[in-house]
């Protein structure tokens, strides 16, 4: 969004405000304008007094993007208030720096686990290899929250590392963690993955079942096929179909009779 200079000049003024309210609108508005002028005020307002100002100018640096940003956004990851440290560090995702990357996985030791699950998340978007150990150490995590932004980063990561713990990560006792897990193996799409993904076709929720499927089709191993022929008649038509699409990546004569008959008794 372009402004012309006595809008930003006025939202620049706003910023340094004796009102709050007044102070977090300008932050946002500047941040919605993605203008680079605001980038060094914006920065200087990472040390506002209050916390929901700093909150709000974490996040409007993220959505500008801009390099400048990154040192002093690795500086609120120690912010006193976890609202902050959280979105400092998804700020720092957004901006995809590869300095980020070693104060991040210190993030992952957040005492508060919103602030190690934005660590996650942004790990994942910037990713760096560096990050896998210790996002394997994070599937661990005694918060689910954490655990399934882990699994999502691993997979966005892409390293073979991961595959043994997200197989793992396959029997977690919260289905979004197992789901997540499933839809990262596909993404790293080693046949390591195979085995524990048709296992996780019999999982009691059928997002995971579904999405193990669907993971199973961007491998394309044929030990998947007799797995998914059997999941052609799950209860649930999203796996069914799913396990359809995946049986017509693999292929072969043994998948082929099977689609052919479960087309059959679609009609």
């Amino acid at each position: 969004m372009s402004a012309n200079v006595s809008d930003v000049d006025g939202l620049l003024r706003e910023l340094c405000h004796k009102e709050l309210d007044v102070r977090v609108r300008a932050a946002r508005t500047l941040g919605n304008m993605r203008d680079l002028r605001a980038v060094e005020p914006l920065i200087a307002a990472l040390s506002d007094e209050d916390f929901y100002v700093r909150w709000n100018v974490a996040e409007q640096l993220g959505k500008i993007g801009d390099a400048r940003a990154v040192q002093p956004l690795i500086a609120a990851l120690k912010d006193e208030d976890r609202s902050v440290r959280l979105t400092a560090a998804k700020a720092l995702g957004q901006i995809g720096e590869a300095r980020a990357v070693q104060p991040l996985i210190a993030g992952l030791r957040d005492q508060e686990w919103g602030a190690r699950q934005a660590a996650a998340w942004a790990l994942g978007r910037i990713g760096d290899a560096r990050a896998v150990e210790p996002l394997i150490a994070a599937l661990k995590d005694e918060e689910a929250g954490v655990r399934y932004a882990a699994a999502i980063a691993l997979g966005e990561i892409g390293d073979s590392r991961g595959v043994e713990s997200l197989a793992a990560a396959l029997k977690d006792k919260h289905e979004a963690v197992r789901r997540n897990a499933a839809i990262a193996l596909g993404e790293i799409a080693g046949s390591r993955a195979v085995e524990p993904l048709t296992a996780a076709l019999k999982d009691r929720e059928a997002q995971v079942r579904g999405r193990a499927a669907e993971s199973l089709a961007k491998i394309g191993d044929a030990r998947a096929v007799e797995p998914l022929i059997a999941a052609l008649k799950d209860g649930v038509p999203f796996v069914r179909g799913a396990a359809a699409e995946a049986l017509e990546r693999i292929s072969g004569p043994q998948a082929e009779r099977a689609l052919a008959e479960y087309r059959a008794r679609k009609k």
